[in-house]
């Protein structure tokens, strides 16, 4: 059970006194007023409360100051698994308040649940991070520590798995999207993650559960995310993967990008920056935004006039002279398949500068 700090201590009797009116004390086992809806109570000394603690039974005053520091009311201790945690103390006519003992005795285990069940989840959350950081950025962990976790998760430890890496996209209604995101996540089995400020989730996830749920992560996309797929390792290399889930996401213009299926654009995302920023500038470098837009839209459709009209919602005629300026001012002739592969090219070089 959660320890009963002032704070937790706190909400108890605010919470008791809206239920049923009167004025409520949390006395601590040694007797100390630590929380009360009469402020000026908190920190007195209350006998009876320190009594009801050690006899473990509930005590009834009928008349104000009979005992120091206390006020007519019942005084009823708060056993868990045997062990006193603290004392409700309810001010009024005894006759009046004490049926609202067993009420104020539920409330707080209430509480305390709710109060355990968060702690849990921070832990879990915190556990669940650490292993994922340690996992994906190579740090050292425990060899036993990290046996145990997989035990406990129901993961086999020496299954193949990949890291995918989600990338929030925009700040604007964040806190929508990261419930959407975690809602998500939490359907795919044999998996866990961990967010990562300021923008990002880590997930881990078993190859063999990877292939049957792929749908679960490519509709987080719809998110307003990205989602890299790092390549299938074992346990002890996912900085492999996560590696590969960085590069992929960074050299693809798609959403969702899986590291395997990449093949052109990762041969030439090792080459230097300065050949690349030569390359696209040769290519591309005489074409304003409009004409680069003209230019991604129509190799995105497989140089097909009639699509990337629709796409663009301009006539046939209007696209065939559009490209005409182009080929003009950079002579090369988009329509030509040499050409077209060398725009592709400087294109996504262009998005990896």
């Amino acid at each position: 059970m959660a320890t009963i700090g002032r704070e937790t201590a706190q909400q108890i009797v605010e919470t008791v006194k809206n239920v049923c009116g009167y004025d409520i004390n949390f006395i601590s086992t040694e007797g100390i007023i630590i929380a009360s809806t009469d402020r000026k109570r908190i920190g007195d000394y209350h006998e009876i409360g320190f009594q009801a603690s050690v006899k473990k039974e509930t005590i009834e005053v009928y008349e104000d100051n009979a005992f120091d520091g206390t006020l007519k009311g019942i005084n009823i201790p708060f056993i868990h698994y045997g062990a006193v945690h603290g004392v409700i103390g309810i001010t009024g006519e005894v006759e009046e308040v004490k049926k609202y003992g067993r009420l104020a005795i539920q409330i707080m285990r209430i509480l305390l649940k709710e109060k355990d069940l968060d702690t849990s989840r921070e832990m879990k959350r915190a556990q669940f991070s650490y292993v994922i950081r340690a996992l994906t950025k190579g740090e050292p962990i425990s060899h036993e520590y990290l046996l145990q976790f997989m035990q406990e998760k129901k993961l086999k430890f020496n299954a193949a798995y990949r890291v995918a890496t989600i990338r929030i996209k925009q700040n604007e209604n964040i806190t929508v999207i990261e419930n959407q995101i975690e809602q998500a996540l939490s359907e795919i089995r044999n998996a866990f993650y961990a967010y990562e400020y300021p923008e990002s989730y880590n997930v881990i996830i078993a190859e063999e559960s990877y292939l049957a749920q792929k749908e679960f992560l490519e509709k987080i996309c719809s998110y307003q995310t990205r989602i890299g797929i790092g390549t299938v390792q074992k346990v002890n290399n996912l900085a492999r993967s996560y590696e590969d889930a960085l590069l992929a996401l960074k050299i693809s213009s798609e959403d969702f990008v899986v590291f395997d299926m990449m093949r052109s654009e990762f041969l030439f995302s090792a080459l230097p920056a300065s050949l690349k920023e030569t390359y696209t500038k040769n290519c591309l470098g005489k074409l304003n935004d409009k004409e680069l837009h003209i230019l991604r839209i129509y190799l995105d459709n497989n140089m097909s006039l009639k699509d990337s009209a629709a796409k663009l919602f301009v006539h046939k005629n209007t696209l065939q002279y559009q490209l005409d300026k182009i080929a003009e001012k950079t002579q090369m002739d988009p329509r030509v398949f040499k050409d077209a592969v060398s725009y592709w090219l400087a294109l996504h070089l262009q998005q990896q500068l």
